[in-house]
């Protein structure tokens, strides 16, 4: 194919937009001219379903994320599919459905160019690696794999991933262009929008995604010319890797977790008088020192007090070698004042002179607004020992066991007249679901889950997807005591069309006395039927997604507030390249940045949490509650009171009134501040 410039080739290429899926047929490939992909190959592709009507494909690129082409979701700037969106990873047969995982959109992020969308999942894929972005660019004459869902030619909707190669044309800053690889006719086609162009190595290097296409051998078009053009994705690496970042980041860990840099980020303990020292190391250079020689007093070093909230599980762990006695490592949750509320513990057990790893997990109780690590000797004991290697992370998720029902009913109890079983007839996402047959119309019938740690004053959402082939089934959300009684429950019955696999879910706050909360799969006692539950699940309702938490796209998702003015700046940044800049100048004007409104509901507690870079001045952070009507209804504030010039933790906390349907986060200076201050990472849990 003769070698043109991108800008003349794209003015005659169609685009390749999403493939009506209104045609059924039978399986068939998807690339035009390509070949089938083998069973397993690149589960990193995804076939993204625009409703009823439309799909094209998408590459997962972080456990949350699928990219694809920003015309899969039309034109605008909509943060959120105007349709409900569903995405298949890891099936190279959609119509198999015994592999990979099925998940829904429930946000996206435009790239301000324009042509390529972030699609965020509604639940994080963890069994799937994410294909790696390339770094280095695309060359003349390289070759590059294709992969999609589209149209063939022959059949308008295939249920096969097929594949193709094609060689680079040319190269432009914002995109490639491609051509058949040498002896092949191979041509995308519509539905293939968005579908990788990767270098097939082990692992895949995502390269670009499909743009444009003569679409020259493709169904319904009578254009013979080959080759297309794709748009760029090494260029675009850090945009996406700042964009999927998890804004509740699993580690949570404190500065300087491996004492690289002496006792930087902790305090000592009780006793004190501990060293770093690099006489003993798990890596690096250096581990912390702790010599205890008192049967009196305790000892130790504790981490930085990191903003925390109640509900959520924490994990501490550390590389401990003992020279002697038996140290711990402890998990300590305190209350706005710093007293400990509770704490969680693992000690030392096994051979002296050797690395060993300990880990604690424990549930953040109620009244919780910080947590550390806490590195220990107890007061009856004496000995030295070296630490390294520090680390916490969360998970606001409740762990359900066998929630997608692949083990059996395991982890699972029968209710009422139970006999249910599970079954392979039927499911969401694996090769099983849960199937409940009521018969009876005087005895409930259903499945609970095992209990799991819950804390009082947390919400908590228990949810399924469900498939009806008749009745009415509900999603509990229930609560227990420590006795094992059941306190209270809130339900959600199935209002979606029998058929079609529908997500059902149910959110209560936890009563005073609560210590478990289950989720329970459920006929009522009048009612019969028969249906099929998949992909069950209890979350801690109050983690909340700020949109562009971390200003990576400007200040979209924000609002100028009092005097505005304020702007996105990469002068500095707590992650990423940019921060927001709030400057106030006036002794009489208030200014600041107000986040979208989230959904909110009464009874939550809420944390809103930023870091801050404060010049001068004493900003502050807010959490604002708004009504159905949108008028606000409270307004809850903490100013700054750390030290300037380093990045800080702003955290204010409050609990949702009644009526509260919406929550945001200001941040602000006021009327009668003046002052320069910088934000980041702005979360809501």
């Amino acid at each position: 194919m003769r070698r043109r410039t991108y800008s003349s080739r794209r003015a005659g290429l169609l685009a390749l937009t999403v493939a009506s899926t209104g045609l059924l047929a039978g399986p068939a490939y998807g690339i035009a001219g390509g070949t089938e992909a083998a069973t397993g190959a690149y589960p990193f592709v995804a076939q993204v379903a625009v409703g009823d009507a439309y799909a094209c494909t998408g590459s997962l690129v972080a456990p949350s994320w699928v990219v694809t082409t920003a015309g899969c979701f039309g034109p605008g700037a909509a943060s959120k599919p105007d349709q409900p969106t569903t995405v298949t990873i890891g099936r190279s047969t959609l119509t198999a459905g015994a592999t990979g995982r099925v998940r829904a959109v429930t946000d996206l992020v435009r790239h301000p160019g324009g042509a390529v969308v972030l699609a965020r999942l509604d639940t994080a894929v963890t069994d799937i690696a994410p294909v790696t972005i390339a770094t280095a660019p695309p060359a003349a004459g390289e070759t590059l794999r294709s992969a999609g869902y589209g149209r063939t030619a022959t059949t308008w909707v295939p249920a096969q991933l097929s594949t193709a190669d094609f060689a680079v044309d040319t190269v432009d800053p914002a995109a490639i262009g491609i051509a058949p690889a040498a002896g092949s006719t191979a041509a995308t086609c519509k539905g293939d929008a968005g579908g990788p162009l990767f270098r097939a190595d082990t692992p895949a290097q995502l390269v670009a995604i499909n743009a444009a296409s003569w679409q020259g051998g493709c169904l319904g078009e009578t254009e013979t010319r080959l080759g297309g053009t794709g748009t760029r994705l090494d260029t675009l690496a850090d945009w996406v890797a700042r964009n999927t970042a998890d804004p509740y980041p699993g580690v949570v860990s404190p500065p300087n977790p491996g004492f690289e840099s002496g006792l930087s980020g902790w305090s000592q303990f009780s006793a004190g008088g501990n060293t770093t020292s690099t006489e003993r190391v798990h890596a690096g250079t250096t581990a912390v020192k702790i010599v205890d020689t008192s049967t009196t007093a305790n000892d130790g070093v504790e981490s930085t007090r990191m903003p925390a909230a109640p509900g959520i599980r924490y994990t501490a762990s550390a590389w401990v070698n003992v020279v002697s006695g038996t140290p711990d490592l402890y998990i300590r949750f305190l209350d706005a004042g710093a007293t400990q509320i509770a704490a969680a513990t693992t000690s030392f057990s096994g051979a002296a002179g050797q690395w060993k790893r300990l880990q604690v997990t424990g549930t953040a109780p109620a009244g919780t607004e910080q947590v550390s690590i806490l590195l220990y000797s107890a007061q009856a004991q004496t000995g030295t020992s070296y630490f390294d290697e520090t680390e916490l992370t969360r998970a606001p998720g409740i762990p359900l066991t066998n929630a997608g029902f692949e083990s059996g009913l395991t982890g699972w109890t029968q209710f009422g007249t139970g006999g249910n079983t599970v079954s392979g007839d039927r499911a969401y996402e694996g090769m099983s679901a849960a199937k409940i047959v009521d018969t009876s119309t005087t005895v409930a019938n259903g499945l609970e889950s095992a209990r799991q740690a819950a804390v009082a004053g947390v919400s908590y959402t228990a949810s399924a997807r469900v498939n009806v082939v008749s009745g009415k089934p509900s999603v509990y959300v229930r609560f227990w005591n420590a006795a094992g009684d059941v306190l209270t429950s809130a339900a959600t019955g199935f209002t979606g069309t029998p058929g079609a696999w529908t997500p059902v879910s149910a959110t209560l706050t936890a009563p005073a006395g609560t210590t478990q909360v289950s989720t329970l799969l459920y006929y009522a006692q009048a009612g019969t039927g028969t249906a099929y539950f998949d992909q069950a699940a209890v979350t801690r309702t109050a983690d909340l997604v700020v949109p562009d938490h971390g200003f990576e796209n400007g200040l979209g998702g924000w609002t100028q507030w009092g005097a505005g003015g304020n702007t996105a700046s990469t002068e500095r940044a707590w992650t990423g390249i940019t921060s927001a800049k709030i400057v106030d100048t006036s002794t009489t004007t208030a200014t600041g940045l107000e986040s979208a409104r989230m959904p909110a509901s009464a009874g939550v507690r809420h944390s809103a949490v930023a870091r801050v870079f404060v010049a001068s001045g004493t900003p502050s952070i807010y959490l604002r509650y708004y009504n159905e009507a949108g008028a606000l209804i409270t307004s809850t504030a903490v100013d700054f009171t750390g030290p300037t010039n380093s990045w800080q933790w702003l955290r204010v906390a409050a609990t949702a009134p009644a009526g509260t349907t919406q929550v945001s986060v200001l941040l602000y200076s006021k009327a009668a501040s003046t002052g320069t201050a910088y934000a980041d990472h702005v979360v809501v849990q």
